[in-house]
């Protein structure tokens, strides 16, 4: 048995999958990738696909896309306020 985050087998790869496809289009530019990112999340209704989505980056070493995937999944409400939070303070450094 894999490890794939809780998701099946096929969910991560589809995830892995559609984040790779942003950051190629992206073509290095961040601001870009973050740009796709958000059209990707105003589409997610399925708040468990936006964490998924946004573990599938932030494996990849993608934080900018992960940032993008997991403010979605705290508004769709997989994501607590206080983790939401917490997330927030520690990019700050506090």
């Amino acid at each position: 048995m894999g490890n794939w985050n809780g998701q099946t087998k096929a969910e991560y790869q589809k995830n892995y999958k559609r984040v790779a496809d942003i950051i190629e289009k992206s073509a290095g530019d961040k601001e870009k990738a973050m740009s796709l990112a958000r059209q990707q999340t105003a589409k997610i209704t399925d708040e468990h696909k936006a964490i998924n989505r946004a573990m599938a980056a932030k494996d990849m070493g993608h934080e900018h896309v992960f940032e993008v995937f997991f403010h979605r999944a705290y508004e769709l409400g997989t994501v607590n306020k206080q983790e939401y939070r917490e997330y927030k303070l520690s990019k700050l450094g506090i």
